[in-house]
């Protein structure tokens, strides 16, 4: 009997014998007992199919959707991840990548389509809540959760699991890691030398620094952003710059709402209101004025971290967790740069992200949930797989220091450190961080340690099932006109800005601010 089938048979009995235990208890011994559960969710849905046993589970091939692109050696690391989820529960993985020049247009389209596909990357960013909303998820129950994905049952942070409800109920496994959420520079200190720039240490420092490469190096773009990947990131740190001691987020980011802080009345708003965003558009085309970046910014389906990595581009900005990785790979492939790590938060409190920010879910309409289960069970809890999915293959990718640190070989950039879509199986018992990795991490965290913040409706999620039409209509001027404005194509910002209000009214946006504040209140209301 393979490992973890007898690991599902013996679960399967101690939930019998309990059963059998609490049929036999007074009500308050039952109550005792069950408040000792490893997590809380959905108890009154069984799961559809009777519990897995040893020699029952027929070969199954899972379709898995990962947000990104496919690195070199993606099909040689997942041969082996198959090789053991074969083995261990008879199914193996076959993943499609929807790339970040595209995903936000097709992650929807998946759903609507018909497609035949089981497992998807899902976040708080990336439509948990909308296809949650339409049930679009396979409801994950407690019982499902415990009879198909024991490890997970017993290893899951509560509150994670109380996170991923979306109207009451779970449809994400949620990453088990604590995530800090901040933004930096990589700029080229070959690039500084030659040109005379002492040092690159804030935004005005960025400005001079992209100023100089567009001026004087011809056949570079300075910055490469536009992709649905970079879509805001520049932007927000103009917009955070002049909202992050008043504004609170709510999300999903698509619908752009946002509440004062420390309003009891919760008032959600459209973000085009605050005089912050007329300044923040301004100074985004002031930036695409300057030729910072490409005129044909808009349809870019390239990230600007992959222009750096491939010298197009002069400068990227990434989430430092992105960096970790880059970095190595880039001083490995190019030392001759000489790439300086710049904080781009500035007076910006780096965010501590709710474990919403990455996880898996699967198709509602998929043929193999419990067997899904099962896999992603194995991938998050079982150290093997989790660290061939994260680094890739020991010894070929990266070696194994022991102490959860790793370092990285030159090939890494064929499987790159945590740049695979592998953040929604991240857990923080079996990470690992880069021996050496950013030079100046430790400092850059120390500062943004002291002011980070999680955002106060972090773990709120919006049911839009009741102005889905108008949710929609929003949806696609976020993906046409905003877009435009966050990128700085605009001759008159003040009378675009006018212009895009007009057309999100037309919309139904009053509705849907009307009904997120309901909603939001009434949850706000919750914790008093």
């Amino acid at each position: 009997m393979k490992k973890y089938r007898k690991l599902v048979a013996l679960f399967l009995t101690l939930m019998i014998l309990l059963t059998l235990c609490f049929a036999g208890c007074s009500p308050a011994q039952q109550h005792t007992s069950e408040a000792k559960a490893p997590s809380t969710g959905t108890d009154a849905e069984k799961p559809t199919d009777a519990a897995p046993e040893d020699e029952s589970l027929e070969p199954v091939k899972l379709i898995m959707y990962l947000l990104g692109d496919r690195t070199p050696d993606f099909d040689k690391v997942f041969d082996k991840i198959n090789e053991r989820l074969s083995a261990e529960i008879n199914a193996t993985l076959e993943v499609k990548f929807l790339s970040w020049g595209e995903w936000e247009q097709k992650y929807p389209l998946i759903f609507a389509s018909g497609e035949d596909f089981d497992i998807i990357y899902s976040a708080d960013w990336a439509m948990y809540n909308q296809q949650a909303s339409k049930q679009g998820f396979y409801e994950i129950t407690r019982e499902a959760l415990e009879t198909y994905a024991p490890l997970t049952a017993a290893s899951i942070y509560d509150d994670a699991w109380e996170q991923a409800k979306v109207d009451g109920k779970v449809y994400m496994l949620p990453m088990n890691y604590k995530e800090l959420t901040a933004y930096v520079f990589f700029v080229r200190g070959d690039l500084m030398q030659k040109y005379g720039i002492a040092s690159v240490e804030t935004m005005d420092d960025i400005e001079h620094y992209l100023e100089t490469i567009a001026q004087n190096e011809p056949s570079m773009i300075p910055l490469d952003i536009g992709s649905d990947y970079d879509n805001r990131m520049l932007y927000d740190l103009f917009w955070q710059k002049g909202t992050y001691d008043h504004l609170e987020k709510i999300n999903p980011m698509q619908l752009m709402g946002y509440a004062q802080q420390g309003d009891e009345s919760v008032t959600i708003f459209n973000e085009t209101e605050d005089p912050a965003f007329l300044s923040a558009v301004t100074k985004m085309q002031d930036w695409k004025n300057r030729g910072f970046w490409s005129k044909s910014a808009v349809v870019n389906t390239q990230t600007n971290v992959e222009s750096f990595s491939a010298g197009k581009g002069a400068a990227a900005l990434m989430n430092i967790n992105t960096a970790k990785g880059e970095y190595t790979t880039l001083m490995q492939t190019h030392p001759e740069w000489d790439v300086r790590v710049v904080d781009a938060q500035g007076e910006v409190p780096a965010i501590v992200q709710s474990y919403l920010a990455n996880g898996m879910c699967i198709f509602s309409k998929s043929k193999n949930p419990e067997r899904s289960l099962m896999a992603l069970d194995l991938l998050r809890n079982d150290e093997e797989l989790h660290d061939l999915f994260s680094y890739g293959i020991e010894g070929e990718h990266y070696i194994d220091l022991g102490n959860g640190k790793i370092e990285l070989t030159d090939k890494n950039s064929d499987y790159p450190y945590d740049g695979n879509c592998n953040w929604g199986i991240r857990n923080d018992a079996y990470w690992k961080s880069i021996e050496g990795g950013v030079p100046n991490y430790d400092e850059l965290y120390e500062g943004w340690i002291k002011t980070a913040k999680a955002g106060q409706f972090s773990t709120f999620t919006f049911n839009n099932e009741s102005v889905k039409n108008q949710v929609a209509a929003m949806n696609e001027i976020y993906n046409t006109d905003i877009k435009l404005l966050y990128l700085g194509f605009t001759e008159d910002p003040a009378q675009d800005i006018a212009n895009v209000q007009a057309k999100l009214k037309a919309a139904g946006a009053e509705d849907v601010y009307a009904e997120m504040t309901r909603q939001a209140k009434a949850w706000y209301d919750s914790f008093k």
